[in-house]
């Protein structure tokens, strides 16, 4: 079997790999083509291979008859991050067609010699491909290093050259120039004395020639060559995700790239850290959120987010280098959910034009602080403008087609949620359960792309109207806000409005109202189920059967939702059906200044799609909440399974178990069968989390995670705050602190203060005059639907909760984001 391009499932070895690679990424390489492994050992009879003259001919029909040709190694060991077995495998040059099976055999056979064997100390399984490929006559052949090995600094790149073919430089028998790279400026340059150069040779494999006099003393290459060669390896270390050893060749003003390998001389410094934030993510995961929650949402970040990588056109060979990024989206801190900024920041490295997607990635996170992310070169040259070039074109057809994605998605999303429901989990046992699972799992994060599409164009969409705005209105974000205030597309407030009209059902009945106010939730349930066919009771039923799954904390495995017990939403009811109804406040839209019409357009064509994609963020929300109670229903029915075979004492002890100990339990590979045990010692480590004053929203940690203590927040005395202004309005009035939308009594008419909100907070909203949130960002969920339900609204005010006094009275700006406290 010949290989001529990168084939999944097939070893073919690092160097060849990263050779195919490297043609995929658009640079030259000299043709070739690998005789793999598994085919080579099929033809091996005592170290000796047995080659047919076919194979012979198919190789150099493809490579070409005229040329010769190069013969080299390309193990599974060889140019790996451990070891490089740099020189250890034969390489055979300048190989006549008639000489190919001697050559490919020789190569085959030094995998037993005795270097190999020595500088093999751990033993490791080779497993030989052998490469194939045509032989450039070079001018000028050399070796990049993207980072200085011999001073480990990452910033400079170290070109060397020789004149002719590179074995004199590799083989230490020719000087070579020295050219040192450094923010694009070749900082110092080394001249050696060039008197002889290695060729082709008509008789032998090469020979060495004397140099022309007037070129000995001359740079083998010019500036612009070298700074070219220096850009593409800081390029090649965003691809291969670590600094590369490259070698090079120039023919004829063109240049070639013959080898891309990982430098193993780096020294690992210990100056390294990450930085945890959750300003955003504690909107979906607020409080402690216990084992099994995370260890099922941390693989689905990393599936949902290779996709959306997959989609805006990135390779899977990067895709797979980056695969401990991926697979480090999230941490839990002490029980709390936060993202890994290093990891966020490294995915939009992947992409053209970071420095831009990272702005808008921290206005969608809410992130206070920019997170340098240090091993990020700047990539340059005619390369990275293909890739601009390919993510442009990717997102224009991205973006023509995202109103059918999403319509295809919520019809695909509805299907297999219909199949899942067919499988009568109530009814299932634990390994139906665990398959069930996990082909709900694999369906739907492998169809997850139109959220993740539509995800990305609302932080393109909303940063760009932001910097219009800013730029052509004279005006700042406050403005903003008010352009896509009350849009009427965002679903998440539906459930408010029917709650509305529920309670106005109750209000204007005497019975009801006596019923909801002397009766308890388990008493008004009861008295519901007996009169099914009354107005409110068909109502409710059809807001349980929609939104029941839409609820404080509706993310969290853990949480037990109004589907799974109404009583949750008939004490909701209860705090609030005597409250006024929905708050319309009207807000007059900012009028632009005369513009010309080309800027009106630009105008209303960003301020039309970042409405659009917003409010899709919002609503399609609403079906990873709806994907989630599924997997809730899943685990809970397994928790009801152990707790019947006495493996947990109760139900929802399943909770504090994770993902894969749960399934290493039901198919018999688990560690550890003593489950009570280890769930006992998790609720006292969990309750200890509860307990303990939150720590920050952002944490910088180095080395070991977990051996370190954690920074805890404070309290404020500003007399004045300030958050990011989400919808404008001046509201004055006393406030109320909070932290769940179950405890709201007192809340009618005064200011809604609280640590995070999430979807289910939206029953809460109608019955306040203005939100305060302490964490969030300008594109969470308040921010959004504060917006659509015209209430001023500011989030991301630090230490909000602990700074203000409950009762106080405030005046409030949603406008500017500023909160002053006018009495305590």
């Amino acid at each position: 079997m010949l290989i001529l391009r990168n084939t999944k499932g097939i070893e073919i070895g690092n160097k060849a790999r990263h050779l195919f690679t490297l043609i995929e990424l658009g640079y030259h390489v000299p043709k070739l083509c690998v005789l793999p492994y598994e085919s080579l050992i099929t033809i091996a009879n005592a170290n000796q291979l047995v080659l047919n003259d076919a194979v012979i001919e198919e190789i150099a029909v493809h490579l070409g008859v005229e040329y010769s040709y190069a013969v080299r190694s390309s193990a599974n060991a060889e140019d790996s991050l451990g070891k490089s077995f740099a020189g250890q495998f034969s390489t055979k040059l300048n190989v006549k067609k008639e000489d190919l099976k001697m050559a490919i055999q020789a190569v085959w056979q030094s995998t037993q010699s005795n270097n190999v064997v020595a500088y093999n100390t751990e033993n490791i399984q080779i497993e030989l491909s052998i490469i194939i490929q045509q032989c450039i006559e070079a001018d000028v052949s050399g070796v990049v290093f993207s980072a200085n090995p011999a001073t480990n600094d990452k910033e400079t790149s170290v070109v060397s050259s020789v004149y002719g073919l590179g074995e004199g430089l590799v083989s230490g028998a020719l000087d070579a120039d020295l050219f040192y790279v450094k923010n694009q400026k070749v900082n110092q340059m080394i001249l050696a004395e060039k008197s002889e150069k290695f060729i082709y040779g008509q008789v032998s494999d090469i020979e060495k020639v004397n140099v022309s006099p007037e070129a000995v003393n001359v740079a083998s290459l010019k500036e612009s060559e070298v700074l070219e060669i220096a850009g593409i390896a800081k390029a090649l270390e965003v691809s291969f995700n670590g600094p590369q050893d490259i070698e090079f060749c120039i023919k004829n003003s063109q240049l070639y790239l013959l080898q891309s390998r990982p430098i193993t001389t780096l020294k690992n410094e210990n100056t390294d850290y990450l930085i945890w934030d959750n300003s955003n993510i504690i909107e979906s995961y607020p409080g402690i959120s216990l084992p099994l929650t995370f260890s099922f949402i941390s693989p689905v970040y990393a599936a949902v987010y290779r996709q959306f990588c997959a989609i805006l056109g990135i390779n899977d060979t990067t895709i797979e280098a980056n695969r401990f990024t991926f697979d480090n989206m999230l941490g839990l801190l002490k029980g709390r959910v936060y993202y890994n900024l290093y990891s966020w920041y490294k995915l939009l490295s992947l992409l053209p034009g970071y420095s831009l997607n990272a702005g808008f990635m921290e206005k969608m996170m809410g992130v206070s602080e920019k997170f340098e992310l240090k091993d990020y070169k700047t990539p340059n040259g005619f390369v990275e403008k293909v890739r601009v070039f390919k993510l442009i074109c990717s997102m224009v057809g991205n973006a023509i087609r995202l109103k059918k994605m999403r319509q295809s998605f919520l019809l695909k999303f509805n299907q297999v949620l219909a199949e899942h429901k067919l499988l009568n989990i109530p009814q299932a046992d634990a390994f139906t359960c665990m398959m069930a699972y996990y082909k709900f799992e694999y369906t739907l994060s492998k169809e997850w792309k139109a959220p993740l599409v539509n995800d990305f164009f609302a932080m393109i969409y909303y940063g760009l109207f932001q910097k219009f705005v800013t730029k052509y209105a004279n005006s700042s974000e406050i403005n903003l806000n008010q352009f896509l205030i009350h849009t009427g597309q965002v679903i998440t407030t539906e459930p408010a409005i029917w709650q509305q009209r529920i309670a106005l059902i109750i209000q204007e009945n005497s019975q009801l109202c006596l019923l909801f106010d002397e009766k308890n939730e388990a008493e008004i349930w009861q008295w519901l189920e007996s009169h099914k066919t009354e107005r409110i009771a068909i109502l409710i039923n059809e807001y349980l059967d929609k939104w029941g799954n839409r609820c404080f904390e509706e993310l969290k495995l853990e949480t037990i939702t109004y589907a799974q017990d109404p009583y949750l939403f008939i004490k909701l009811l209860k705090q609030t059906y005597a409250f006024s109804k929905i708050q319309n406040t009207s807000h007059a839209e900012l009028k632009l200044p005369s513009m010309p019409w080309f800027r009106k357009f630009v105008f209303n064509f960003l301020k039309h799609n970042a409405i659009q994609t917003v409010a899709s963020r919002e609503n399609l929300r609403f079906e990873r909440t709806r994907a989630f109670a599924e997997v809730r229903f899943i685990f809970s029915r397994i928790g009801v399974l152990f707790h019947q075979s006495n493996v947990i004492e109760q139900p929802r002890d399943i909770f504090y178990l994770s993902k894969e100990e749960i399934f290493h339990f039901i198919k018999g590979t688990s560690i550890q069968l003593n489950l009570k045990g280890l769930i006992d010692l998790r609720k006292h480590e969990y309750e200890t989390y509860k307990n303990e004053v939150p720590q920050t929203a952002r944490i910088r940690t180095t080395g070991i995670v977990y051996n370190q203590v954690f920074e805890k927040e404070v309290n404020g005395t500003d007399l004045v705050l300030k958050g990011l202004p989400c919808c404008p309005g001046i509201v004055r009035a006393r406030i109320k602190i909070i932290h769940s939308p179950n405890d709201v009594h007192a809340l009618d008419g005064k200011i809604l203060v609280t640590i995070s909100t999430d979807p289910g907070w939206v029953a809460v909203f109608p019955l306040v005059k203005g939100i305060l949130v302490q964490r969030g960002s300008v594109l969470s969920h308040a921010a959004i639907v504060s917006r659509e339900m015209n209430i001023p609204c500011i989030v991301g005010i630090k230490n909000i909760t602990t700074q203000l006094q409950d009762n106080a009275m405030i005046e409030m700006n949603g406008a500017t984001g500023e909160i002053t406290i006018i009495e305590e």
